[in-house]
């Protein structure tokens, strides 16, 4: 049994073109008309092969097929349909549409499952529009996603009016939460988003965690002075002090962590932000990522340590703030065992790795058995127009996903 890898990225490439915008980006958007389309073309291919489709009350779309046991819990697989600004056509969509393909598979085969299998698209999974992401596996989960109605995008539009093409509220979204009986095991093919497996010609990668990631507010206060007459001793920069402590962020990481160990600073902003003045402050933001919490913790440690050093030498003084912490998500070992197992069945070549980007599979792990399936990303390059999976590593994870969906029904 093997899948139709020309049908998949086909669909692929529809779905990619329902978020074609004037400008010539490509953008889905989530609760956009664009995403509205792709998730209604989906929709129709799976109603298509006979099965039942339901949005639920945080917005997840879920396509149902029928096992020769509905009282078995049911085998899950998707992703999501939304993307960021002129995202790629791969990221996301390639779990929801390999899902669909197994089921088309199946049908085409006169093939049956024990249990019964659930293709899922969830709610907002990238985040970019409100500012916080996993929206729908975070309710299929009975994790509080903490929206409201009234809270604004990055357009000022409301959320609850926005939710309308969904037709879905706030206050209803944690009526979406699953059972935990009622689901055997979640499995996410996706785009792998970073260059391992291409850097080392690998087909597939079968996921061992989801990383965990803490990140955190850094405030260098000094002292704004003239520019031009402030003597060079004189000086209180807060600039420096901070300069110099990011620029020893990689040595600490590579010293302290190990190949997947990353930190990050994505933000800064100084004040008084004139030309002619020395900053007196200087904001920024720090984000650790690792598999290992005690590794994360590691870094952070020896970061604090060197920043107060730094802030000694500088004359200034400094915060160091937490915001925001996500624990390493492992997934499920009996479900990665069976992926393992399909991958040797099938005589592909893979290898075992961390994910260091958020997937809905971070959230699913906190409460269902989960797997997750990487592809090649070429040059690792994606939340992008020039995103790209060749035709035959999308084939492969298909496959796999396949297999190991037969696997788990047995």
């Amino acid at each position: 049994m093997k899948v139709n890898g020309k049908r998949v990225v086909s669909r692929l490439e529809e779905i990619y073109q329902c978020g074609r915008k004037e400008d010539g980006t490509f953008t889905r958007m989530a609760f956009s008309a664009e995403d509205v389309k792709g998730r209604k073309l989906f929709a129709s291919w799976a109603e298509a092969l006979g099965m039942t489709c339901r949005v639920d009350e945080a917005g997840n779309l879920i396509a149902r097929m029928k096992g020769q046991d509905e009282k078995l819990p049911a085998i899950l697989m998707g992703s999501h349909l939304d993307t960021v600004p002129d995202g790629g056509k791969y990221d996301g969509v390639l779990g929801c549409v390999g899902g669909l393909e197994i089921c088309e598979t199946f049908k085409e085969e006169g093939y049956i499952p024990r249990h019964p299998i659930e293709v899922i698209v969830f709610t907002d999974e990238e985040g970019f529009r409100f500012g916080k992401g996993l929206t729908g596996s975070s309710a299929i989960c009975g994790h509080d996603p903490g929206v409201s109605d009234a809270e604004a995008d990055i357009y000022g539009e409301e959320r609850g009016k926005v939710m309308e093409s969904y037709g879905i509220t706030s206050a209803d979204m944690l009526k979406a939460a699953k059972d935990p009986s009622s689901v055997h095991c979640f499995i996410e093919l996706h785009v792998e988003q970073g260059a391992r497996l291409y850097k080392t010609d690998t087909s597939v990668g079968v996921v061992s965690s989801i990383a965990g990631v803490n990140r955190y507010d850094v405030m260098v206060t000094g002292e704004a002075n003239h520019a031009g007459s402030t003597a060079m001793a004189d000086r209180r920069d807060a600039l420096v002090a901070a300069a110099g402590f990011i620029n020893k962020i990689p040595e600490i990481t590579a010293e302290y962590g190990n190949e997947f160990t990353v930190a990050t600073v994505g933000t800064i902003k100084v004040t008084p932000h004139s030309v002619n003045v020395i900053p007196g402050t200087c904001t920024f933001s720090l984000e650790i990522r690792d598999q290992d919490e005690k590794i994360m913790s590691l870094i952070e440690e020896k970061l604090r340590g060197l920043l107060e050093e730094i802030c000694k030498k500088y004359g200034v003084t400094h915060t160091f703030v937490p915001t925001s912490f996500h624990e390493p998500a492992p997934m499920s070992e009996w479900v990665k065992e069976n992926v393992e197992k399909a991958v040797k069945e099938l005589g592909i070549d893979y290898c075992t790795i961390p994910s260091g980007a958020f997937h809905d599979s971070l959230i699913m792990t906190s409460v269902f058995p989960t797997g997750m399936i990487f592809v090649p990303s070429e040059k690792g390059i994606s939340h992008s127009r020039y995103e790209y999976t060749k035709d035959e590593d999308i084939e492969n994870g298909c496959n796999v996903l396949l297999q190991t969906v037969l696997n788990v029904d047995r």
